[in-house]
């Protein structure tokens, strides 16, 4: 296993351990939308701490804002409902259809 495999393997267990957090602050009653706020501000603010901090002097910061975006783009992808069943009018006539 290469250092890259291992590097990202550690980030996504670091995410669950995080992902496992939210879910208990879900879990709590709190909205979802202001536990996802309060991730984002956690990741900006960490992001930018470690940027800093970085031992890779060549790094670009638009890089970590692509790295977000894909990965949003990934998981929106990934969580969106599927299709949803006809309603209104559509789903009178069809219900109508299955009656005669």
């Amino acid at each position: 296993m290469t250092s890259e495999n291992t590097q990202e393997t550690l980030g996504v267990q670091i995410a669950n351990q995080i992902i496992n957090i939210a879910n208990t602050r879900l879990e709590d009653g709190l909205p979802a939308d202001e536990i996802a706020s309060g991730l984002r501000h956690a990741a900006a603010n960490f992001s930018a701490f470690s940027y800093f901090r970085s031992e890779n002097k060549d790094m670009d910061p638009n890089a970590m804002v692509d790295e977000f975006v894909n990965l949003l783009t990934h998981y929106l992808e990934r969580h969106q409902p599927t299709e949803q069943p006809a309603t209104g009018l559509h789903q009178l006539v069809e219900q109508a259809k299955n009656e005669i």
